[in-house]
C-alpha cells in the first residue's frame, strides 16, 4: 500500500542500473543477475492473475527496470491482462521510457531527479546523462499520465538550496516528492554514516519549491 499510493500494488524489482548513488538502498539489485529469482513472467502473471481480486496495481522497479531488455515485452503482456503498471525510473533511458508512454504500456510514472544536473557526474559515467534526464522530463510532462517527481536528498549529493533550481525544471508537474535520506543498507560505506537533514529543513524546502510544483515531503 505504500508503493503505489491509492492502490494495493505487487512489486517486481528488476536488477540492474548505469548509476552508483552512494546512498543506493537497494545495492544487491545494481548489477544485473538471473540468479535471485527462478520465475518466468509467465509466473509473475499467474501470480498477479490470482489475487486479481484484491491486488489492483503493479509497480516495476529496480534496479533500474529500463535496462532490462524484457521490459517493454512484459509490460506489453500486463497491458493485454489489463494490469495497470507503475513504472519507477532513473529517466537516463528515454528511449525506453517513450516507448512504453506513447504505446500507453503504464498508468503512472515516478521518475527520479538524482540532483541538479552538474551533480549527475559523480553519480554516473553515463555519457549526457543531464541531457538525457531532461528528455525525460519532457516525454513525462507531455504524456498526460498520472506521474510524479522524486529526489532523495542525501546531503553528500543534493544541496538544500538546489531544490527549488530542480523544482523549477520541473514545473507543469504533478507532484514533486522530497524523500529524507536514510542510512542503513546503502552502496557507499560513508553513507550508511552520514547524518539526514533535519525534517524542518527539507519542509521548508518542500514550501519553496513549491512555487514551482506541488511538493511533498517523504519519511521525515
Amino acid at each position: 500500500m505504500l508503493d503505489w499510493p491509492g492502490r494495493v500494488a505487487a512489486t517486481l524489482f528488476l536488477s540492474g542500473c548505469q548509476m552508483r548513488c552512494p546512498y543506493c538502498h537497494n545495492p544487491s539489485l545494481i548489477e544485473p543477475t538471473a540468479d535471485s529469482c527462478d520465475a518466468t513472467w509467465g509466473e509473475v502473471l499467474e501470480y498477479l492473475e490470482r489475487r486479481r481480486s484484491w491486488v489492483d496495481g503493479f509497480v516495476i522497479t529496480g534496479g533500474e527496470p529500463t535496462e532490462d531488455p524484457d521490459l517493454i515485452p512484459l509490460l506489453e503482456s500486463l497491458n493485454a491482462a489489463r494490469i495497470p503498471v507503475k513504472l519507477d525510473t532513473n529517466g537516463l533511458r528515454p528511449d525506453v521510457l517513450k516507448s512504453a508512454l506513447t504505446r500507453k504500456l503504464v498508468s503512472y510514472i515516478a521518475l527520479d531527479v538524482k540532483a541538479e544536473p552538474s551533480g549527475y557526474e559523480c553519480l554516473t559515467s553515463v555519457p549526457d546523462a543531464a541531457e538525457k534526464l531532461r528528455e525525460s522530463v519532457s516525454l513525462v510532462l507531455r504524456s498526460g499520465l498520472d506521474h510524479e517527481f522524486r529526489t532523495t536528498c542525501y546531503p553528500g549529493v543534493v544541496r538544500l538550496e538546489d531544490l527549488p533550481s530542480i523544482a523549477k525544471s520541473l514545473s507543469g508537474g504533478a507532484l514533486y516528492a522530497l524523500q529524507q535520506f536514510r542510512a542503513g543498507t546503502n552502496l557507499a560505506a560513508r553513507a550508511r554514516d552520514d547524518r539526514p537533514y533535519p525534517p524542518l529543513d527539507l519542509l521548508e524546502a518542500a514550501q519553496s519549491c513549491s512555487a514551482y510544483i506541488p511538493t511533498i515531503t517523504r519519511g521525515v
